[in-house]
């Protein structure tokens, strides 16, 4: 029946489970391109562009905040003033 399941259950639904996936998936992506960029550098002799940094440096802190969402979530919205539900603890 829909809506009867367990949060064990729910837990274990991919697509709740997407957030992690996904951030896990961009550090991944980002890491490899900053290889990349330092490889290509050091293999050439040649200066990267500043546009390829600054697009790095704003996928780094972009993706930084998505890993770092779960931890500072409570802490930006209440500096917003944004008013936000506590979780009930679970069990």
């Amino acid at each position: 029946m829909v809506g009867t399941e367990t949060p064990a259950a729910l837990a274990r639904t991919p697509i709740l489970n997407a957030h992690g996936l996904m951030t896990t998936l961009s550090i991944a992506v980002v890491l490899c391109a900053w290889g990349w960029i330092v490889w290509r550098s050091r293999r050439t002799g040649l200066k990267t562009r500043s546009s390829v940094l600054a697009a790095m440096c704003a996928a780094t802190v972009l993706t930084a905040t998505a890993a770092l969402w779960p931890v500072m979530e409570h802490t930006v919205f209440h500096a917003l003033g944004v008013a936000t539900k506590p979780k009930p603890p679970a069990g």
